[in-house]
């Protein structure tokens, strides 16, 4: 997390801060970003950074922590106007994903940047920690769906749902380039494919 300092700070310094760093991130990677970018962006010196966060990679850590919480928080407002059919209610939530993106743009390619980070000790740092949160969220997708017609137990569903989407997700984000395209045209990609895999989906959870 930032250090107490980072959180004192007057809001306007810190959303600079936070503002300029997932800009950063958003814009050329984890590993190429630049943390003098950084600092020149929000007029702020490298000892400075570097009091508010422990490393670069842990800056980027919190920083996506800040961003999914404000994603989760929007979710949580949304999720009871998707539909109560599972399947669907799982192409809602990737709509009002993608759609999030759209709307937050740099935020947006900030999310699939470290998502499609392959860094093997980043990625090692970013799953221990947002693992859980991860399922959470699957897990969330769930409530209001009735597990009757399932095979498995509803926590079971969860992981299962987690597993095909998330590999279905670092399969797509491995073949596209984030600064060749829009975040329109990957919502449209995205959802073409998506669908292929709810019925993969659908032959795995339900009894037939």
């Amino acid at each position: 997390m930032p250090t107490n300092q980072f959180m004192n700070l007057k809001p306007e310094k810190r959303n600079l801060i936070i503002d300029s760093a997932v800009k950063e991130f958003a814009e050329n990677g984890v590993l190429n970003a630049s943390t003098n970018a950084i600092v020149k962006n929000c007029g702020i010196s490298k000892g400075s950074l570097f009091k508010y966060f422990e490393t670069k990679d842990e800056m980027c850590l919190d920083l996506f922590e800040i961003v999914t919480n404000e994603m989760l928080k929007d979710l949580s407002e949304n999720i009871k106007d998707f539909s109560s059919d599972l399947f669907q209610k799982i192409i809602d939530y990737s709509v009002w994903e993608t759609g999030w993106y759209i709307k937050n743009p740099l935020k947006g390619k900030f999310v699939i940047a470290v998502a499609k980070e392959t860094d093997k000790d980043f990625v090692k740092k970013r799953d221990e920690r947002f693992q859980k949160k991860s399922e959470n969220v699957y897990e969330e997708v769930l409530s209001n769906v009735s597990a009757d017609l399932f095979r498995v137990k509803k926590s079971a569903v969860a992981k299962i749902i987690k597993w095909v989407i998330e590999g279905y997700n670092q399969e797509f984000l491995s073949k596209v380039d984030l600064t060749k395209s829009s975040i329109n045209k990957l919502q449209k990609k995205y959802l073409h494919g998506l669908v292929s895999n709810i019925d993969v989906l659908k032959r795995g959870i339900l009894y037939e």
